[in-house]
């Protein structure tokens, strides 16, 4: 009885941990969803963004990292699409994973002349339930999500999102 007292206990933490995790990770917001809210320092080191700062104005939110090839095939997209959209789409890149050093590089290196947020602590990346990167949501001016698109955007999907976020807003 004892042995099996000393296997079923770690084996039942075992269990425990793991669904306490994976119950974590499946409240992933979706479209409909609010946003989850977040306040980070800014890549730049001037201070902080809230994304409730926003409210008002249709939001791009990429989460990318500098390492992450994907992120640099779609950095000039995004840079093209801010230079188009700008005006009318507050765009916001969420840094993950990332030195700092390798991040502000990464943005000056693309021209990524949007704010861009640190997550250091993956807060952000908990909140909204990522697996990896690139990864973006389309949020309209009311904080809602209206798309969240998981792995590297697509010229045509992103100015087709873009236009969509443009016509909620309008």
């Amino acid at each position: 009885m004892a042995r099996l007292v000393l296997f079923l206990v770690p084996a039942l933490a075992f269990v425990a941990l793991l669904g306490a995790v994976l119950v974590k990770r499946t409240v992933v917001p979706v479209p409909g969803d609010q946003a989850p809210a977040f306040e980070a320092s800014l890549l730049d080191g001037d201070g902080t963004l809230a994304l409730a700062s926003l409210r008002g104005r249709p939001v791009v939110l990429n989460f990318w990292a500098s390492w992450c090839g994907p992120c640099r095939d779609e950095a000039p997209m995004l840079r093209r699409a801010h230079a188009a959209y700008g005006d009318e789409v507050a765009f916001v890149g969420v840094d993950i994973k990332d030195a700092a050093t390798d991040a502000a590089a990464f943005a000056q290196k693309y021209g990524l002349e949007y704010p861009h947020v640190r997550d250091e602590q993956g807060v952000i990346y908990d909140a909204y339930g990522l697996t990896g990167q690139p990864e973006s949501f389309f949020v309209d001016a009311s904080g809602e999500i209206v798309e969240h698109v998981n792995g590297p955007l697509t010229e045509p999907a992103l100015g087709e999102l873009l236009d969509l976020l443009v016509a909620r807003d309008a």
